[in-house]
């Protein structure tokens, strides 16, 4: 009964996102904020290994780099997406935990090791889905750079789940159940708009994959795209999110 009940909250994502306010038959329904031990309520966490990834500057979202294409400016590099992200999510019901550590620092390189004790920490307070957000670097080979959702630019999306086929490898991810998870958002991305979401690509890593489930990596446009076409890509991905959310929730 709690389940269904939940999954009636999931279906006015639809009404709420971008509004925080939803209206039918009589009814004004406004969601404020939602508590993280509320019932039922459904939870995300977000966080960002590779923090300072941006995206290309613009006259109206100028930042000071730290190298290109990466900026510790928290209004233009990935968090800002997140944040919008969770925005969206937390307009329809669900209860985010937006991760902002810094967690490429001191060392893009080791940037995993340090991020991996934060998704092992949410996995402790159990969460519905783990998102580790990033930028992608631009390839002439991947297609458009955007496509348009409803008038506006939007920078393409990819979801990416790792094996853990590589070597040094004990603890692997169940990457089937993320495999499950990313096909179903990527597909309620592409019902939506076509070509907004590549398809899931598997690789050979964990990409801390193997600390929860589902979990997955998603790539929020590339260098080349601007900030606006980031985040305009925020409010589909939130609403595919909640598509998947739904789904669980069916007998």
């Amino acid at each position: 009964m709690g389940r269904r009940k939940a999954a009636v909250g999931m279906l006015l994502c639809f009404l709420i996102l971008g509004m925080g306010i939803a209206r039918a038959e009589g009814f004004t329904i406004e969601v404020l904020s939602v508590s993280p031990t509320a019932v039922n309520a459904r939870r995300v966490y977000i966080y960002h290994t590779h923090t300072y990834e941006a995206y290309e500057m613009d006259k109206d979202n100028a930042y000071k780099p730290t190298e290109a294409y990466r900026t510790a400016d928290e209004n233009c590099n990935v968090v800002r997406i997140g944040e919008e992200v969770a925005r969206y999510l937390r307009s329809a019901g669900v209860y985010v935990y937006h991760d902002t550590t810094a967690y490429e620092m001191p060392r893009l390189s080791t940037a995993y090791s340090r991020s991996l004790e934060g998704i092992r920490k949410a996995a402790q307070e159990g969460y519905d889905l783990y998102i580790d957000l990033h930028r992608d670097s631009y390839s002439q080979g991947n297609g458009p750079n955007t496509v348009s959702v409803e008038g506006t630019a939007a920078a393409r999306l990819l979801i990416l789940i790792g094996q853990g086929t590589g070597t040094g490898f004990d603890e692997r991810p169940d990457w089937e159940k993320n495999y499950v998870a990313a096909q179903y958002i990527c597909d309620a991305l592409n019902q939506r708009t076509e070509g907004l979401c590549r398809d899931v690509a598997l690789k050979s890593g964990r990409y801390n994959q193997q600390a929860a489930v589902p979990s997955m990596l998603i790539e929020v446009g590339n260098n080349k795209n601007t900030l606006p076409e980031a985040l305009a890509a925020a409010e589909p991905l939130a609403r595919a999110i909640c598509q998947y959310f739904d789904r669980a929730e069916e007998p």
